[in-house]
């Protein structure tokens, strides 16, 4: 009888060991995308690295003698299993020059280890130029702590053309100077670059190695961005910059800080030509930026901007040539010695709703400049909490106010 049990037994452990193994297994391959090649050592990454290529990089670090420059490459896709590291002791470890197509990067981390100290020019962990279309980052990971490179730099040429880049999910930390820039410094109002969103990233401590510490930069003339649900902390410039851009949806985004003070929003023109951006809808932002340097929403150079239902507190609201724009239901409270103020030539916009804050001593919470006229208020609330100031000044009189 005990011979019995003990075969039953064995065969049941058996069965249910060999049912476990065949589940572990086939788990295993749910996350192994199908038909892609495995990538388990260094030379057959950079061998894999070309068009009409599906990769699945295993947990590892994978670690570049040289950047790899990329030309004219199509049609790759690289999913890494959870460790998967792309690294170097680069300024740029992947370059893709020429005209790059439908590139797709998956749950891969980029980590710069370089200490280059003559890159102000701003290189990127993974560099794009030339024409580029249908770029995703998705789950990745960049880092570049100790050299001025950017996480992700996309750069247009005067005859080259570029859209849908995505960067979803994605997590930049420590980064040197810039997480993303865009860059098309024709100065012709040409949109070289196109369709770009980046939503659901975190950023985390970033110029650590550069004045230009910006989160999101889209500079020189584009159209057509989305800039939503992204956390952003510690900057060491500027949050989101919209150099000449049109048609830009800046949404949800939340700014904090603790050792760099920096603009949490901008908008200019130093790039892109002469015209005004337009069609730029900020809303739905909120957080808080302290420190000794600039912190103020920078918000120039546009016509028909929408501003609503933002709460931010930080320095300032500055507008500088913007017109017949709307702000509404937005809170803001000033830690510097204005909370709002309009200045050249800004014309024809309405503040309606907003709750304008300033706390310092000797502040005004809101100044209209010479140059800045028939700009109406209508339903604000204004609160100077210091000591002397003013609470609203129209230094020519050509404003309405009617909440006096």
């Amino acid at each position: 009888m005990k011979h019995i049990l003990f075969i039953f037994f064995t065969f049941c452990y058996g069965s249910l060991s060999a049912q476990n193994y065949y589940y572990s297994l086939a788990k295993q391959q749910e996350n192994t995308p199908e038909n892609a090649t495995i990538i388990s050592n260094v030379d057959q990454l950079i061998a894999g690295l070309k068009s009409d290529e599906n990769l699945y990089v295993k947990a590892g670090n994978y670690k570049l003698p040289n950047t790899l420059y990329l030309y004219d490459i199509s049609n790759l896709k690289v999913t890494g299993a959870d460790g998967a590291e792309i690294s170097g002791d680069l300024e740029t470890l992947l370059h893709f020059r020429g005209t790059t197509k439908n590139i797709d990067f998956n749950n891969v981390k980029f980590n710069s280890t370089s200490n280059l100290t003559s890159t102000e020019y701003g290189p990127g962990i993974v560099y794009f130029d030339g024409s580029i279309e249908d770029i995703l980052f998705e789950k990745c990971e960049f880092t570049s702590p100790q050299v001025a490179s950017n996480g992700l730099k996309f750069a247009a040429y005067p005859t080259s053309t570029s859209r849908n880049i995505i960067s979803n999910k994605c997590n930049f930390f420590d980064i040197g100077r810039m997480a993303i820039e865009t860059v098309n410094h024709n100065n012709d109002d040409v949109p070289r670059i196109t369709d770009v969103k980046v939503t659901e990233c975190n950023f985390e401590r970033l110029g650590l190695q550069s004045p230009y510490g910006i989160a999101v930069s889209l500079s020189g003339s584009g159209e057509h961005a989305v800039i939503s649900n992204n956390k952003i902390f510690d900057a060491n410039d500027i949050g989101i910059e919209n150099v000449a851009w049109n048609n830009v949806l800046i949404e949800n985004n939340t700014f904090s800080s603790e050792n760099h003070a920096y603009d949490p929003i901008s908008m200019n023109r130093r790039h892109g030509g002469n015209l005004f951006m337009t069609n730029v809808i900020i809303v739905g932002n909120s957080g808080s930026v302290s420190g000794s340097g600039s912190h103020m929403m920078e918000l120039n150079h546009s016509d028909g901007l929408l501003y609503k239902q933002n709460s931010i507190n930080a320095d300032a609201i500055n507008l500088s040539y913007v017109k017949n724009s709307s702000f509404t239901d937005n809170f803001h409270t000033s830690d510097g010695g204005i909370g709002l103020y309009v200045e050249n030539e800004s014309s024809n916009n309405t503040f309606t709703n907003n709750t304008f804050i300033t706390t310092r001593d000797y502040a005004s919470t809101i100044v209209f400049y010479p140059g800045a006229t028939a700009n109406t208020l209508q339903r604000n609330e204004v609160i100077k909490r210091g000591v002397g100031g003013h609470i609203y000044n129209d230094i020519d009189g050509g404003n309405i106010n009617l909440d006096l």
